[in-house]
């Protein structure tokens, strides 16, 4: 596969499963997950380039460790408390991060592989990463044919749901490792200050389309896998760095869409006010 299509490619792959996994860690109320999962991931990195081992295996245990350990505790304690602990190992795995990537200085942050950690690199594609995409992907799919009628009772009223006898703390602790998963496989692509914007940006602007679940779930996913390319090939174009103008492009997007919907509104209340 030629390299740029291989790029552009691993976008859409990478773009939908974030978006849709955001979909869900959105509704199930767990969007600080997803700072300390990305920077677990980030810590994990860092640690690996100044170790020289493989750029996946210490970023998979950080974030399935944390992934488990937020899990668990999703029944035990209430909202709030879940919120800080989110972001206390936040603040943890991102100081370890930082320390990491200064105690090496210029020699971890000369090559190619840890300047994906801050800023992300198309380099960082390659069809083994690509493939790893899919998989995770269709294996999310399949999950979500299987349980999606659970997930969204869940999503609809957790006490409801446990009521009826749904075992809520483990599909969303599973939702949670998939997250993770995602995340470490578009770390380097996007980089780790900027991938959770992946995560909950597309979602915010289908909340501000509409106020259907169902067609939420659908405009989140088009956005994640229409933007991010289209964020990639900017990047391309202008020679900047990926991860910032895959954001950057998001983010537009979204005010965008806020800016259009309300003026629509805007006009439409004055039509009917004439």
């Amino acid at each position: 596969m030629v390299v740029i299509e291989l790029v552009i490619a691993s976008s859409v792959v990478g773009g939908f499963i974030l978006a849709l996994i955001g979909y869900y860690i959105s509704r199930l109320g767990l969007s600080t997950v997803t700072f300390s999962a990305a920077h677990a991931a980030l810590a994990g990195l860092a640690i690996s380039a100044i170790l020289n081992i493989n750029s996946y295996i210490l970023p998979i245990l950080l974030t399935l460790s944390l992934g488990l350990v937020l899990g668990t505790a999703l029944t035990r304690v209430s909202t709030e408390v879940m919120n800080n602990l989110s972001m206390m190992l936040f603040t943890l795995f991102n100081s370890t991060a930082l320390i990491a990537i200064y105690l090496s200085n210029t020699v971890v942050l000369a090559t190619t592989r840890v300047g994906g950690l801050l800023w992300g690199s198309p380099l960082a594609i390659t069809v083994d990463r690509f493939t790893y995409m899919v998989v995770l992907t269709g294996i999310f799919i399949t999950y979500l044919i299987l349980f999606k009628s659970r997930l969204d009772a869940i999503v609809f009223d957790k006490r409801l749901a446990e009521a009826e006898g749904i075992n809520t703390k483990l599909h969303s602790t599973v939702v949670i490792i998939f997250m993770c998963f995602a995340v470490v496989l578009m770390l380097e692509v996007v980089g780790g200050f900027l991938v959770f914007s992946l995560i909950y940006i597309p979602y915010i602007a289908s909340v501000i389309i509409t106020s259907r679940a169902d067609l939420q779930l659908i405009i989140s996913n088009v956005f994640g896998a229409t933007l991010t390319p289209i964020g990639v090939i900017l990047s391309l174009l202008y020679d900047i760095p990926i991860g910032s103008t895959i954001a950057l492009t998001i983010s537009s997007a979204t005010i965008t869409t806020y800016i259009i919907k309300n003026s629509i509104r805007y006009f439409r209340n004055l039509r009917s006010l004439s």
